[in-house]
């Protein structure tokens, strides 16, 4: 009986993995619910137990993956360690490894991108309660910065967007040209890292910039 009530307990997970696999290769309209059922080792009906239609079956989809994403930045820039700059620098390394490097941050964008014209109420929770919370982490980090003396305040105000922009570029070239596209991956985030410091940092916070490693490699104070 434990086992059973542990199967169930685990099926909705296990359907919306399957939901993502069938829409992340098919798109929304293309895909049916008897693909997501195949995928997931279930029968339909208990596909539409959990998700009523096709349209909420996506909805939950999108929100647990992204929900996931953001309660894991969180809790990465909790426990990050050193000045603004070193947690504004791990922040920047999640979110490429989050979202460039992996296949269900990008899927998830793709899947916003294509299909989210169909669901705007999906659109704009999603703004509410993923894209602007993290765009606050980042607004926080660089006023954290700019009242520390480490950050240029007149450059930290306005820059959160500027930001996370190069990561996003880098997750749409991956999404267009997927394996095809012809870039070192490690050196982008290191030039895109180091620029983004450059510009931010006072002469005091350039000085107290402890020595770190970005993407696998020793990288000296900037």
């Amino acid at each position: 009986m434990k086992e059973r009530a542990r199967r169930k307990a685990q099926r909705p997970g296990e359907i919306l993995e399957a939901a993502f696999d069938a829409f992340a290769e098919r798109g929304f309209a293309a895909t049916r619910m008897e693909d997501v059922a195949a995928r997931a080792g279930v029968t339909k009906g208990a596909i539409y137990f959990y998700f009523p239609t096709k349209e909420r079956l996506f909805e939950e989809m999108v929100d647990h993956y992204s929900r996931d994403m953001l309660a894991d930045a969180g809790a990465m820039l909790a426990s990050a360690q050193g000045g603004s700059a070193e947690k504004l620098r791990a922040f920047l390394e999640f979110m490429y490894g989050r979202c460039a490097r992996d296949r269900y941050g990008r899927e998830i964008i793709r899947l916003m991108v294509s299909d989210g014209k169909s669901f705007p109420q999906l659109v704009e929770r999603h703004h509410r309660d993923f894209f602007a919370p993290a765009m606050r982490m980042v607004s926080e980090l660089l006023a954290a910065g700019a009242a520390s003396g480490e950050f240029r305040p007149e450059v930290a105000k306005h820059g959160a967007e500027i930001v996370v922009a190069p990561s996003v570029f880098l997750t749409l070239m991956r999404l267009i040209f997927g394996g095809s596209l012809e870039l070192n991956e490690d050196a982008y985030i290191v030039c895109h890292i180091e620029l983004l410091l450059n510009g931010l940092l006072t002469p005091s916070g350039r000085a107290n910039l402890s020595p770190a490693k970005a993407c696998g490699e020793d990288r000296s104070p900037i």
